[in-house]
């Protein structure tokens, strides 16, 4: 029994069923047609609709990726994107989405500003909210419109502690990412 057990643990490993995967350096995340440079040691997630990084686990904290067509709709808001809509406008957008998620409590934009997001004009966006067990969280959220799509690059910690620790090395992330196709 523990022979089969061990080689049908094998077989999923081997078939990428351990979608956790260990991050450090370049990487292509062409589900969201961006490249970026990850840090080393974190662990990266790769879904149809997102690619996720964490360092010590998705509480503690996240850096997400998405790319986001202007058709589709987004799960916490009716709000929608528009091609050739500006940075700010699509702030607007995507800050509802984070605010009116369910999990998310008295959400608050810190600042609010316009910054160069993979060589092209964006925004970025600090804000705070309470989970639903009251833990103060703080992310940043850089976002940009290009033709049809909407790419958005979110970093969420604890307040206290693993905000500022691992703020800097999202924005080494940031600042690394380029679009593989324009």
């Amino acid at each position: 029994m523990r022979k089969i057990v061990l080689l049908i643990a094998i077989t999923f490993l081997l078939n990428g069923c351990a979608p956790w995967v260990r991050t450090g350096g370049p990487y292509n995340a062409t589900g969201e047609n961006v490249s970026l440079d990850l840090p080393d040691g974190w662990m990266r997630l790769n879904t149809d609709d997102y690619f996720l990084i964490t360092r010590d686990g998705v509480p503690l904290q996240s850096i997400l990726v998405q790319c986001i067509n202007v058709n589709d709709s987004l799960k916490h808001t009716k709000k929608k994107f528009r091609k050739g809509m500006l940075p700010l406008e699509a702030s607007e957008v995507i800050m509802d989405n984070i605010a009116s998620n369910d999990k998310v409590h008295d959400c608050q934009v810190k600042e609010s500003k316009s910054a160069k997001v993979a060589g092209n004009p964006g925004f970025r966006i600090v804000f705070a909210y309470k989970t639903d067990d009251g833990l103060k969280m703080k992310g940043v959220v850089y976002g940009l419109m290009q033709g049809e799509w909407f790419y958005v690059l979110k970093f969420a910690a604890p307040q206290r502690h693993y905000f500022d620790r691992d703020l800097k090395t999202f924005e080494q992330v940031v600042a690394s990412a380029r679009l593989i196709k324009s």
